[in-house]
């Protein structure tokens, strides 16, 4: 089964031949899981066996998601071929997912405030590391924040139009292009970020093998990826297209040895939507898939059976966090129509770095 494009549009291939079917069965996740061969192999460990685990994506499209049995990792099934996935990144994911081509006001105050965050969960971490390399930089706000610390930043965006901003608007050396065209010497970053991009590619083993080449010896990997384990957002929303993996802890952490680095530390956020880890070169362990991880695929697969959607509803803490939604939304209204200039509506975004 090949991938399509159909009028310029990424088409994920399970998707195109149901385009226009009238099955209105929902997705459903039960601990008897429909028994399935996947068409690819397993990314992390190269096994075959499969099961699956949803038919639909978040929009209720159909959608063909699977967990290894080996070793737990769950892929869409099957996964679009390199050139599909380019194009649609570096021209539509951004008008798919923020309804627009280059960055609004809302999305660079609220991108601000997303990159003070991970500054401040990782401040400690990069230490004095200066030579910092930003994967999938988006428009660029971790880049800024890192250079108004006095570092020496760059990014490598995709997406022509964001990188496009990046440049322009903010004046940051980000590169247009795919990471796995861009030459970088070998030991050239102290530190290398991939914040929500391995959820996105076709082989992120051979990634993390190719991005460990580029940092110094003892540099660090910092990688962060939503949580598949997570039970802080609805059932139903969980899988959607442009995630072709969907790790918990124990894959991500697998993929990162199996890349040949050591793990230096793994973390969930507050609420445990999503995972971060913290990975060096190991000079010790070779690239080599991994062997499987006993017990996952059964911690993955009952994590997902024990949740529901009245589940999530009846949830104090679902309620809690619409809340907090809501008077973000709020407080970023008014500050959009106040601050129209975009440096300085990424500063309020940012507040202080200090």
């Amino acid at each position: 089964m090949s991938p399509a494009r159909r009028g310029g549009a990424f088409i994920h291939p399970y998707r195109e031949n149901s385009m226009n079917s009238s099955v209105s069965e929902p997705a459903t996740i039960s601990p008897a899981l429909d028994a399935a061969f996947s068409h690819q192999a397993c990314n992390l460990c190269g096994s075959s066996d499969s099961v699956l685990i949803a038919k639909r994506d978040r929009d209720r499209r159909p959608l063909r998601t699977v967990a290894c049995t080996r070793c737990g990792l769950v892929r869409a099934d099957p996964i679009p071929d390199k050139a599909s996935i380019c194009a649609y990144y570096a021209n539509e994911y951004r008008l798919r997912y923020k309804g627009c081509w280059s960055p609004k006001p809302k999305h660079i105050y609220r991108a601000g405030q997303v990159a003070l965050g991970r500054w401040r969960r990782l401040r400690d971490v990069l230490g004095s590391r200066s030579r910092i390399l930003d994967v999938g930089a988006s428009s660029g706000e971790f880049v800024h924040l890192l250079r108004e610390t006095g570092r020496q930043p760059c990014g490598i965006e995709p997406n022509k139009a964001y990188s496009a901003w990046a440049r322009d608007v903010l004046k940051l050396p980000v590169i247009t292009g795919e990471w796995d065209r861009a030459e970088f010497a070998r030991g050239e970053f102290e530190a290398v970020t991939l914040f929500h991009v391995l959820e996105h590619l076709a082989d992120p083993r051979g990634a993390l093998t190719r991005l460990a080449g580029w940092l110094a010896p003892d540099g660090l990997l910092v990688v962060e990826v939503p949580n598949v384990e997570s039970r802080c957002g609805a059932l139903s929303r969980r899988f959607h297209f442009a995630h072709l993996h969907n790790f918990n802890l124990p894959t991500l952490q697998a993929t990162g040895e199996a890349a040949g680095l050591r793990v230096v530390l793994a973390f969930a956020s507050e609420d445990e939507g999503n995972i971060t880890v913290v990975f060096t070169p190991d000079p010790a362990r070779r690239a080599a898939p991994c062997t499987g991880l006993p017990g996952n695929a059964e911690r993955v697969r009952s994590a997902l059976a024990a949740q529901s959607e009245l589940g999530y509803l009846i949830e104090p803490r679902t309620w809690v966090r619409l809340g907090h939604r809501l008077a973000r939304m709020v407080r970023e209204y008014a500050i959009v129509r106040r601050i129209k200039d975009p440096r300085n509506l990424l500063a309020a975004g940012l507040e202080t770095a200090a």
